[in-house]
């Protein structure tokens, strides 16, 4: 009685509990499905609620219910509220290769009338490998999620996670040495103001932390530089193609 009484205080939603935020509830294969309506999105919400952990996943404009109960039906056993945890999936439609898994604080998900059921609720977004490093600071993920990558939408492009160290003297552009996390589509663009700047660089670290440098000492001629050494001389197209493989590697 002691242990089902502690274990309903520090998380195990019941249906009970959500109808008093969500207007209907189902049940399916273990978990509760719930909707949050808006103008322009509609949001899905399954939740596994079990043992001491709670697990939600959530999709803009998708109902998949089918995918959303394998993705937490493969979550690890035991998450800690201290860190975020990665694990793969298994394949689907969307391409997803991998599940990120974040604790209470990351997220404000079923905050409000809910808020004290809250301790251990973990958010769980599928994933493109190449998203998230997996060590991402809860400050450096509540940018990612608002500035970079639209997690709930599961028809999204691969949007890899790219930070730039970069300083180009003809556009007076630039950033500290610490760098900043940048979009493809923007990283394209920079590299594109490079071209023909002698004295300009940028930098790019991938999800993994690899770095290369680019170099451009003629117009539409680059240098790209792996493992601070290896140089090697491309044209705008052949540099571009590099530079997917290297943001987008597995």
């Amino acid at each position: 009685m002691l242990v089902t009484k502690f274990m309903s205080e520090v998380g195990m939603f019941s249906k009970d509990d959500l109808l008093q935020s969500f207007a209907s509830v189902d049940e399916y294969a273990g978990c509760y499905f719930f909707q949050h309506k808006l103008p322009k999105a509609i949001y899905e919400y399954c939740l596994k609620s079990a043992g001491e952990q709670d697990l939600l996943v959530i999709s803009e404009n998708i109902s998949d219910r089918d995918f959303s109960v394998a993705v937490v039906g493969q979550a690890p056993v035991f998450l800690s509220q201290n860190k975020t945890a990665l694990f793969k999936i298994s394949p689907n439609e969307y391409g997803f290769t991998h599940a990120l898994v974040v604790p209470n604080t990351y997220h404000g998900s079923l905050k409000g009338r809910l808020e004290g059921k809250r301790e251990n609720l973990y958010l769980c977004i599928p994933i493109h490998r190449c998203e998230f490093s997996g060590a991402e600071s809860e400050g450096e993920f509540k940018e990612m999620i608002q500035r970079m990558i639209p997690v709930f939408r599961w028809d999204r492009h691969v949007c890899p996670k790219i930070k730039v160290y970069f300083d180009n003297p003809a556009t007076e552009t630039g950033t500290n040495e610490a760098g900043v996390l940048m979009k493809y589509p923007t990283l394209l663009s920079e590299i594109d103001n490079l071209s023909g700047v002698v004295s300009g660089f940028i930098e790019v670290t991938n999800y993994k932390g690899d770095v290369v440098e680019v170099l451009s000492a003629s117009k539409g001629v680059f240098t790209l530089i792996r493992n601070r050494k290896d140089e090697e001389v491309l044209s705008h197209s052949k540099l571009i193609e590099a530079l997917r493989s290297f943001v987008l590697v597995e």
